[in-house]
């Protein structure tokens, strides 16, 4: 790695609202201020949700950016302090973030090729697939992936920001209310997924989605 340059993660964790507010909390403790917070519901049974600890299907995202080396102490502390991977807790997980702002467009193709070469080619297990649709299809998004491996995943609502440059790059004509839906999966299941959803749920569809995935370098709270 060059002298100097940092790499920084997106953390991220997915929980009840009062745990939220803890982890938080322990952010605060370490100087790291929360970005975003957001409502968010499982898609997941409730079978599966138990199993992960999601017991209740509404749910609060919290996210923080945050140096590289800052992060393996704060997972292990939140997974001491909030109990992450017992039943009805939450999750954690932090996304890999390479380059600046100003580059953003030219490294989103090569972050997980630029990633994987600065920390030696090191293996990961998970991905986050990320699928956004017309409003109303996350049930369609999640009835393909789960035939293709996934076992559930999280929705949150969105605004489509008027651009009249999107449609012609996108090729799409869709609604300003949007639905993502985010599945963490392994990765020796993510092309499976991800096919399944841009063959019943991709830009021609009714659904009129794209469909893309970003590496996960770190998760708590997953078997």
């Amino acid at each position: 790695m060059p002298e100097g340059k940092r790499l920084y993660r997106l953390m991220c964790l997915i929980a009840k609202a009062e745990i939220a507010d803890k982890a938080a909390d322990i952010f605060s403790e370490h100087g790291i201020n929360v970005e975003y917070r957001m409502l968010v519901h499982g898609t997941a049974s409730s079978e599966i949700m138990n199993i992960f600890g999601l017991a209740t299907t509404e749910k609060v995202m919290i996210s923080a950016m945050m140096k590289k080396e800052s992060t393996a102490d704060l997972l292990s502390e939140m997974r001491k302090k909030l109990y992450l991977g017992m039943p009805n807790t939450g999750i954690a997980f932090t996304i890999p973030v390479s380059g600046g702002m100003n580059k953003l467009f030219e490294n989103i193709d090569r972050m997980e090729k630029t990633e994987r070469m600065e920390e030696n080619m090191e293996d990961r297990d998970f991905s986050m697939i990320i699928a956004i649709v017309n409003q109303g299809f996350s049930d369609a998004v999640m009835d393909a992936a789960k035939p293709a491996g996934a076992t559930g995943g999280t929705v949150f609502h969105s605004r489509r920001v008027e651009n009249s440059t999107g449609k012609p790059f996108w090729g799409i004509s869709i609604q300003e209310e949007r639905e993502t839906v985010m599945i963490l999966a392994r990765n020796s299941r993510k092309k499976e997924i991800m096919k399944a959803i841009s063959t019943e749920c991709g830009i021609d569809s009714e659904s009129n989605g794209i469909v893309f995935s970003v590496p996960i370098a770190d998760v708590e709270g997953l078997g």
